[in-house]
């Protein structure tokens, strides 16, 4: 037998084996398990009713009767309690967005209520610093949605003063802050009857800006001309007072007409004192000198800030307090003294750099004059009322006027170029600046119907919501419907129709 017959005759004996094994054992008996404890007697009734029973359902009923009693309460004073946490937080929100309007300097163009005001500028066409109407934020929520409102602060508005303040803008402010400044702008709100009530004068104010814009460009032009001659002065002037600052040192510090003080004013030493009758630090020699000094020095110097604080100045041997403050608050004749040191080496700073920079500062203002002037030879901001009463009001004159007088007032601030940097770079009337002309028919072609026109001016734009033919708004048009009535409305639409 060979070994892989061994083998095999092994493994059939091995195999067969095992199965007498396994069919003789049997199956394995099963090991007995406890029961579960729920298929267990529990205890009987008698072990189960006792007192530990009665406490715990008297606990229970007692709990059950205090939630019966507390919790209608809490329902009662949760709605005020919410409500007085809400308000909190609206105070809060508004103390914030107070700290925010002052922080920011929005309140040195648009007001300590709101109310408007006005804030420096380079006009871009003429290159000319003014002075730029901040519009009112009293009727701001008449006009606009608290959603557009959010926009205007944090995109501001472009080619004006008004900078992006939100940080999705580029601005300092974040979404939250952005809102408790809302917060604080709501509640300069003055209402919808007193928007209303303002319409007359607003429109008043307009017609007496356009009345007196001849006037207005006049005295523009003429403080221009005035500027030239005071830089073509400037070297005249300088020379004439250029040492001002040495002798105002030589009366505070020398010998028998200074003090200790008044030496110390220009950081030198007093060698003799001389005599102080009212003991306010300057001798009596020094303030007869110090005012002989200002009347001579004003005689030669140009108007300016610091020319005026000095010609309030006036010294009196015999009294300690003889001059006030910019508040018209008395100050001490010493403090006075220290005053006239800035504004004196101011005044000479001011005529020595126009003196250096003469020839740039010279064409920059007469570059300023020849704006002015073909400003005023346009007159683009004129209205000949005779001819547009003819043309869109049925020869009614009044109606002109007041549609007129309710477009700059309402409407030319976005759609007039130049208005609210001032008469004299306001463009022809409905030029378009941040909002679209509307001259060359673009009303017309817009709003084919004039109903469709006036109903668009009472609600404004709202984002993606189409308006007149193929028009999409964007939200920031503000509807007017809130405060002007529909009579007026229908004035200003008449009169943008009308425009060349």
């Amino acid at each position: 037998m060979d070994i892989g017959a061994a083998v095999l005759a092994l493994a059939t004996l091995a195999f067969i084996g095992w199965l007498t094994y396994a069919v003789t054992r049997g199956p394995a008996r099963p090991t007995r398990e406890a029961p579960p404890p729920n298929l267990e007697p529990y205890m009987t009734d008698d072990e189960l009713e006792s007192r530990r029973l009665n406490r715990v359902l008297g606990a229970a009923l007692v709990a059950t009767a205090v939630l019966a009693i507390v919790m209608p309460l809490y329902y009662l004073n949760e709605t005020d309690r919410q409500a007085a946490a809400e308000h909190r937080f609206e105070e809060i929100a508004i103390e914030r967005g107070q700290h925010w309007f002052e922080e920011f300097q929005c309140i040195d163009c648009h007001g300590p209520g709101g109310g408007g005001g006005t804030s420096s500028f380079v006009e871009a066409r003429s290159g000319m610093a003014t002075s730029w109407a901040a519009p009112p934020l009293d009727d701001l929520f008449l006009r606009y949605s608290v959603d557009e409102i959010r926009y205007w602060i944090t995109f501001g508005r472009p080619g004006t003063p008004m900078p992006a303040w939100g940080v999705e803008g580029g601005g300092p402010l974040t979404y939250q802050q952005v809102d408790e400044l809302i917060a604080l702008i709501e509640t300069f709100q003055i209402g919808a009857q007193a928007a209303f009530d303002a319409v007359d004068d607003r429109v008043r104010l307009q017609l007496t800006r356009l009345e007196g814009a001849d006037d207005t460009v006049d005295a523009a032009i003429a403080a221009k001309q005035a500027e030239i001659d005071s830089i073509l002065a400037a070297p005249d002037l300088y020379a004439q007072v250029m040492t001002a600052p040495e002798e105002l040192v030589a009366i505070l510090s020398a010998d028998g007409t200074c003090t200790g003080p008044s030496a110390e004013l220009v950081s030198l030493p007093c060698g003799a004192s001389g005599t102080d009758t009212d003991r306010d630090g300057l001798t009596d020699d020094a303030e007869t000198g110090l005012t002989d000094f200002l009347e001579r020095l004003l005689v030669v110097v140009p108007a300016s800030p610091s020319a005026n604080d000095l010609a309030r100045l006036a010294f009196n041997p015999a009294d300690a307090f003889s001059n006030t403050n910019s508040e018209g608050r008395p100050i001490g004749d010493l403090a006075a003294a220290e005053e006239a040191i800035l504004d004196v080496n101011q005044v000479v700073r001011d005529l020595r750099l126009t003196t250096q920079n003469g020839e740039r500062f010279l064409a920059t203002a007469e570059a300023n004059l020849a704006f002015l002037v073909e400003a005023r030879e346009a007159r683009r901001y004129a209205v000949d009322f005779d001819t547009l009463a003819t043309d869109a009001f049925d020869g009614s004159l009044d109606d002109a006027r007041r549609a007129v007088g309710l477009f700059n007032a309402y409407c030319a601030r976005c759609h007039t170029a130049g208005f609210s940097a001032g008469i004299a770079f306001t463009q022809e009337p409905g030029s378009g600046a941040m909002g679209p002309s509307l001259r060359s028919g673009r009303s017309l072609v817009q709003f084919p119907n004039l109903d469709r026109h006036v109903a668009f001016l009472i609600s404004g734009s709202q984002e993606l919501v189409p308006y007149g033919v193929n028009g999409l708004g964007s939200g920031r048009m503000p509807g007017f419907g809130a405060f002007l009535s529909e009579q007026d409305l229908d004035l200003i639409a008449r009169y943008e129709r009308s425009m060349p």
